[in-house]
């Protein structure tokens, strides 16, 4: 009796230890399973641009903009097609990954055209050129071809031809990078054009106006431009350039002696008639502000002037909106 229930004893333990080791081979080979559908899903993820991956380079390429036209190519005269921008931005493309990355920077345009104004333009000549340079001096290519169709779509949304070489019509769109201890470089190639960017660090220019501020560009120059918002087409300050009216009001409490004249401008948008108008009002506008923070309204005056004192003139919208603006006059 005792061997019988020990041999079911035994018979129990072999079958509940079969189930187990069964259950861990299923567990084992699910994990082995997702193992393998995570390594798979990571190769159908193309792995984007990364500055670790492209070698570092030691030869001597020489100064921006590192190299010449070739032989029989010349630089054309339009000054449109041609600029260097001393920061500015490449939207470069990624043929790996079908993506994008910015190099911010020194920017420089070029276009081309033959020398000889009764040759064609010879495009390969161009291309094998200044890819073969750029090849001997340690550059990678990191794009050539057409930009695919799926990328144009959701890039021509957002198009800006400050940031790219043109590629509507070119087939051979060539992006190559370079990285140096010192300086990470791109190069953009398309239809005789070319465009080069020399990586450097933003340095923020911009400072909080303050009391103290404003007194030493009166004292410098007489007067001082504040950009205050206003809301559109209307007389009332936003409520964004309080900060403004504040630092202006202190600026007055410090230097009690001091007035001041309160002269608005504004763009050439709208009649001239509602524009001198509209520019009384925001001076007064100003002034009340002002002495609602207990300046004494004798100490201050305000004018308009509205189109006629342009400080640039208004064919951009850049231009329009430094016109838009309230001078602080020494009396």
């Amino acid at each position: 009796m005792k061997n019988s229930t020990l041999f079911v004893l035994v018979i129990f333990l072999l079958i509940s230890c079969k189930k187990r080791e069964t259950k861990q081979n299923k567990t084992d080979q699910i994990k082995k399973q997702e193992t393998k559908q995570k390594k798979e899903i990571k190769k159908e993820i193309p792995e984007k641009f990364s500055w670790k991956n492209i070698k570092l380079n030691t030869k001597n390429i020489g100064s921006f903009p590192f190299l010449t036209p070739p032989k029989g190519i010349k630089v054309t005269d339009d000054k449109s097609d041609n600029y260097e921008l001393d920061f500015s931005k490449l939207r470069m493309f990624y043929k790996t990954s079908n993506s994008t990355f910015d190099i911010e920077g020194k920017v420089k345009f070029t276009e081309y055209a033959m020398e000889n104004p009764d040759k064609k333009w010879e495009q390969y000549y161009f291309e094998k050129s200044i890819g073969d340079y750029l090849k001997s001096i340690g550059a990678t290519q990191i794009h050539t071809g057409e930009i695919t169709q799926e990328y144009k779509e959701e890039y021509w949304q957002n198009y800006d031809d400050k940031f790219t070489v043109p590629f509507r019509n070119v087939k051979n769109i060539q992006m190559w990078v370079l990285k140096q201890d010192n300086r990470k470089l791109g190069f953009q190639l398309g239809e005789n054009t070319m465009a080069i960017v020399e990586e450097t660090v933003f340095k923020q220019t911009i400072e909080k106006i303050t009391a103290d501020k404003i007194k030493e560009e009166i004292d410098a120059n007489g007067f001082i431009a504040l950009h205050i918002n206003f809301e559109t087409g209307k007389s009332r300050i936003k409520p964004d350039s309080y900060a403004i009216i504040n630092e202006i009001s202190t600026m007055l409490k410090n230097n009690a002696k001091l007035e001041i004249s309160i002269e608005g401008h504004t763009d050439d948008i709208g009649n001239d008639a509602s524009n001198l108008k509209l520019s009384k009002n925001r001076a007064r506008s100003v002034l009340f502000a002002l002495v609602d923070e207990g300046i004494d309204e004798n100490r201050l005056q305000s004018q308009g002037f509205g189109e006629t004192k342009p400080i640039i003139n208004n064919s951009t919208e850049e231009n329009r909106a430094e016109n838009r603006r309230v001078e602080l006059r020494k009396k």
